[in-house]
């Protein structure tokens, strides 16, 4: 019975198994036409399979269409969806994405689970996953590893979507102008994190002051351990050493006026 198994069957199995591929119905009477015309239409599934040709393609085919239904499942999990015509509107943005970025729909889908976690609001998640996906090719990281970034600097500097992006075009425009590299310079950054509100330095300063110091040869987590520990001091005021207070007495400053200045 194996050998009148027909690639019809196969298309009309595929075709639902997965929404995704629901288009395939649509063309299976050309694709037949076509194959009949070529001689192909009388090989039998176990020969599709021997001959591995034409059975790959709608392999691959279920492969990613359940990579995407899994990537979406977690998707589910993290973000609340007050309706089910919401996750598919997800669904369908994710798609849409995938098919102009250069991503699979289910790295992207990925992307947008991270962010679902990370607390990132749900109307937001579209924009921020494309975001991902650019700064990733930008910046010569992968997307996930874009997207994790973004996720931290929006928590640690209290940024929405379009102020970190403003601030990843910083670090592009200094990696491009520099001697840094945008990585060295936004692994500064993500190590440093908060601290920076603290001091009253906001993160295109700090972009700027890791670029210097990278710029120069210095390693990046000693740059990042350098800008904190000066941060620190400037910010110390009554905690400062007694050492730190006789430099400031040595400059006629004074630790206290330094920090409340560092805030202004």
């Amino acid at each position: 019975m194996a050998d009148k198994f027909q690639l019809k069957a196969l298309i009309t199995g595929v075709d639902k198994l997965s929404p995704v591929l629901s288009g395939v119905r649509k063309n299976a009477a050309v694709l037949r036409k076509q194959l009949n015309s070529s001689g192909l239409g009388k090989i039998t599934f176990m020969d599709a399979i021997q001959g591995g040709a034409i059975a790959t393609p709608f392999v691959m085919g279920v492969q990613a269409a359940i990579g995407f239904e899994s990537a979406m499942a977690d998707v589910k999990k993290v973000v609340n969806f007050e309706t089910p015509a919401q996750f598919k509107e997800m669904s369908e943005d994710v798609l849409s994405m995938s098919e102009r970025l250069p991503m699979a729909a289910e790295g992207i889908a990925q992307i947008v689970a991270a962010g679902g976690q990370s607390g990132i609001a749900r109307e937001d998640l579209k924009q921020f996953a494309e975001d991902a996906v650019k700064m990733g090719v930008a910046f010569d990281t992968t997307a996930e590893e874009s997207g994790s970034m973004m996720a931290k600097w929006r928590t640690a500097f209290h940024m929405n979507q379009q102020e970190v992006v403003a601030l990843a075009d910083k670090i592009n425009y200094l990696g491009n102008t520099g001697a840094a590299s945008t990585g060295q310079i936004s692994a500064i950054l993500t190590a440093i994190g908060p601290l920076g509100e603290v001091a009253g330095v906001n993160a295109g300063q700090i972009a700027a002051m890791g670029s210097a110091l990278a710029g120069v040869g210095i390693a990046q987590d000693v740059a990042a351990t350098g800008i904190k520990n000066f941060m620190l001091t400037l910010t110390a005021g009554t905690a400062a050493t007694k050492s730190q207070q006789e430099a400031y007495k040595a400059l006629r400053l004074d630790a206290n006026e330094i920090a409340k200045g560092m805030q202004t």
